[in-house]
């Protein structure tokens, strides 16, 4: 059998959305995890040939994202199912019940990864949370280790027979772990994300990432073993049998491959977008979950294989659904420019550009703030194409691919041009469980690259179904009034500064050392007040409200952005305070917005930098705060430096402001990164006006740690020149020299900086943290 081809078998039809993870018992037991929130029992029948629904397992609140089984033991004599969620939640079940018998906290965020352990009655669980944990049915509520050491999500995790742990991460990085929490190997050779792991032997394993390709380890010499190439993107899953003979493998390139003895011996092409999940069962059947919500079953068995006339059916759809896309990527590839196109500045803010990179269409929209390019996704479907994309059985004139999240797969957007895109982007928001705040965001990049006018043109009275007011993204400085503020003329194309708050050094740019404020001023006021206004009403409705405002006050508090006047506007001052302290999380961010564009005057920036402010900041920058109030929370600090009095609060309370970077688990989307590093530059700018030695070791040494944690190129370019005008604008040799011995007892920085120094990235087209790596490695000789 092992000699035979795989053919389609059957398909288990129940879910309404992509099936995300496989898991099964010895008997052969099927259990599917979807993003419906719900996972599914599948019982064989007639050895296989068929399988019957036979429970579904209800509780979660959002994707069932994971699962896994323990078999029953003479400790355990249940049979379980584990199950995780984008809710946080781990459910366990036993068979044959649909509702939860235990329900654990069991991280901070999506739980990622479920594994069955290998000592009995134990599994292992990964998070988005950047931890992996293992657990036991003996004491259920408490984990027996925790696992922290990646910088990114943890996507898989796998337990081997000899008492190793692995882990694999978004960070690109597999961790061997000893069984008390010790890390052996930090095994290095992927070039994108880990998402996951194969136990083939005691001591050895598989691993899989989104850089299309599968590595073998020795888990106890962390060497690699040999890399195995066949797919032509994202590899999502990996599957074997215990002595690596035959492995299974998943991907985003509509494929499922067989592996035997390392070759790429089959490759089933699956009608679907995304195969997230294979297994190898135990007849040695594989099942496969995709995007479009099927479990697929394929057997090397002739006794297995679906009837002629099904195999037919099969074939023909296969090569229709294969023609379909590589016409689609024709018409798509060779109407787009090259990534070079990149290099040319865009013409406006918000201006969307399509390049051709790896035999893939990426879309780019400049941002006028930061004078780069920012990667949206990538697109799938193509202008003035006859035919049409196919998605979940259905056809549409676009299908989009939208990157959310680093270390995030891309989300599928399907579009007609009948649509209105506002509704279209609604529906996508509410049905992946995303933030309300990238509703413009989504609309505008269906709205450019559908290249149709809108069915129903947005205005600037349209109210979203959800929250029921106009659109605005906090801090975006645009949006669709025509009132938004101009963007700031002829920003510096290296920090988004103006040439007016900036020092000129010659005609060749010089990053460091830096002695102007960076200035996060861009901004809509029509757009904050109609959301003050939004939120005020919600609020005043509330039993929780004992002091009203109105709405003749909420322009007070606006006009605190637009002039310097807060002496006078003694009313906008007192409401500004009342949104800050009494307004919940979710009401917080356009308060948020007009204090860090008020601090921007000097009168404002008294009445709002001080020792009040601290737990308001404390409030929105730990681990469960608003994604978009921790964003604005260190605008504000940022922006605080450009007046004397947050100058010198800024510097009084710098080691409190530095902790919070410190324990920051992620510094999540571009914008987050790009403000702290600008409150990090601004800071190093502070401190150079002072001789405080002991202060610049401190910020020095957070700069050290957290530089890591930055991933877009933004927010490493403000870090290092945070890192260089501390060096460089100390006066003193002594001091230097200290600062300088700091920098190079960080080996692991050392490394880093000589490796951007010598990197080119698309993605950095101007080389700004190349040479500003150059400039610091020649200060630190």
């Amino acid at each position: 059998m092992d000699s035979a081809e795989y053919k389609f078998n059957c398909t288990l039809a129940g879910h309404t959305e992509d099936v995300r993870a496989i898991a099964f018992f010895d008997d052969g037991t099927l259990v599917s995890a979807s993003r419906d929130k719900t996972a599914r029992v599948w019982r064989p029948s007639r050895d296989g040939r068929e399988y019957t629904e036979t429970e579904i397992l209800k509780g979660h609140k959002n994707f069932v994202s994971s699962v896994c089984v323990l078999n029953p033991s003479p400790k355990n004599p249940q049979s379980l199912i584990i199950t995780g969620s984008n809710d946080k939640k781990i459910r366990i079940y036993s068979l044959g019940d649909v509702d939860p018998t235990r329900t654990i906290s069991a991280h901070e965020d999506t739980v990622c990864h479920l594994r069955s352990g290998y000592e009995e009655g134990t599994y292992l669980s990964s998070s988005w949370d950047l931890s992996a944990k293992l657990w036991s049915l003996e004491n259920p509520e408490e984990p027996r280790l925790i696992l922290h050491g990646h910088s990114l999500s943890v996507w898989s995790v796998a337990d081997l027979k000899s008492g190793l742990i692995i882990t694999g991460s978004a960070d690109k990085i597999v961790i061997v772990w000893s069984r008390d929490g010790k890390s052996i190997h930090k095994l290095e050779g992927h070039t994108d994300c880990v998402r996951d792991i194969a136990v083939v032997k005691e001591d050895e394993f598989l691993t899989c990432a989104n850089d299309s390709t599968i590595r073998h380890w020795s888990a106890l010499s962390g060497q690699c073993l040999g890399t195995y190439y066949g797919h032509e993107n994202f590899v999502y899953t990996i599957s074997a049998v215990l002595t690596g003979a035959i492995v299974a493998s998943g991907g985003e390139d509509m494929s499922i491959r067989v592996w035997k003895n390392g070759e790429n011996c089959q490759t089933i092409i699956v009608p679907t977008t995304s195969v997230w999940s294979v297994k190898i069962l135990p007849n040695g059947d594989i099942a496969a979950g995709s995007s479009d919500g099927l479990v697929r079953i394929f057997s090397a068995d002739s006794q297995r294989h679906a009837s002629a006339e099904v195999l037919e059916s099969w074939e023909k759809c296969v090569t229709e659904h294969q023609a379909h896309a590589k016409l689609n990527e024709q018409i798509k590839i060779n109407q787009l420019p090259d990534a070079t196109a990149l290099t040319i500045p865009g013409r406006k803010d918000g201006e969307t550009l399509m390049v051709r990179e790896d035999g893939k269409g990426i879309a780019y929209s400049w941002s006028a703030g930061e004078q780069t390019w920012v990667r949206i996704g990538e697109i799938i479907g193509a202008s003035g194409n006859s035919s049409r994309s196919m998605y979940n059985g259905k056809e549409y004139d676009y299908v989009f691919s939208v990157d959310i999240q680093d270390g995030v797969p891309p989300l599928k957007l399907p579009y007609n041009k009948t649509e209105d895109p506002w509704q279209a982007a609604q529906k996508f928001i509410h049905q992946h469980g995303l933030s309300q705040m990238f509703l413009d965001q989504v609309a505008n990049f269906i709205v450019k690259n559908s290249k149709s006018t809108p069915a129903l043109q947005p205005s600037s009275s349209y109210a979203d179904p959800f929250t029921g007011g106009s659109r605005y993204i906090p801090g975006s400085g645009h949006s669709n009034t025509s009132n938004a503020t101009a963007s700031v003329p002829n920003p510096d194309p290296f920090t988004g500064i103006t040439a007016a708050s900036q020092e000129s050094a010659g005609s060749a740019p010089v990053y460091i050392p830096h002695r102007s404020y960076l200035r996060l001023e861009q901004a809509n006021a029509t757009a904050i007040l109609d959301k003050l206004k939004e939120f005020n009403a919600k609020w005043n409705s509330l039993d929780a409200c004992t002091d009203k405002i109105s709405e003749e006050t909420l322009h007070a508090v606006v006009d605190l952005i637009k002039n310097d006047t807060s002496d006078d506007n003694t009313e906008g001052i007192t409401a500004l305070w009342k949104i800050l302290v009494d307004w919940p999380q979710e009401f917080s961010f356009p308060g948020l917005d007009v204090a860090r564009l008020a601090v921007l005057h000097q009168c404002s920036n008294r009445h709002i930098c001080f020792e009040k402010l601290l737990p308001i900041v404390y409030r929105h920058t730990s681990a469960d705060a608003v994604p978009a109030n921790q964003m604005l929370a260190f605008r504000l600090l940022a922006n605080m430096f450009t007046q004397e009095t947050g100058e010198q609060f800024g510097f009084d309370y710098s080691e409190c402001f530095l902790n919070l970077l410190l324990n920051l688990s992620s510094f999540g989307s571009k914008n987050n990164q790009v403000a702290i590093s600008t409150y990090i530059l601004n800071l190093s700018i502070a401190l150079n006006k002072r001789d405080d030695l002991l202060s610049k070791n401190r910020a020095l040494s957070t700069i050290l740690t957290i530089l890591p944690k930055f991933k877009e190129v933004e927010g490493i370019f403000r870090a290092l020149v945070a890192l260089g005008t501390l060096i460089a604008g100390t006066s003193h040799d002594d001091n230097r020299r200290q600062l300088i011995q700091l920098v190079k007892n960080s080996e692991a920085t050392v490394h880093n900086l000589k490796t951007m120094a010598n990197s080119k990235s698309m993605h950095d087209p101007h080389g700004k943290v190349a040479k500003c790596s150059t400039e610091i490695l020649a200060l630190i000789v």
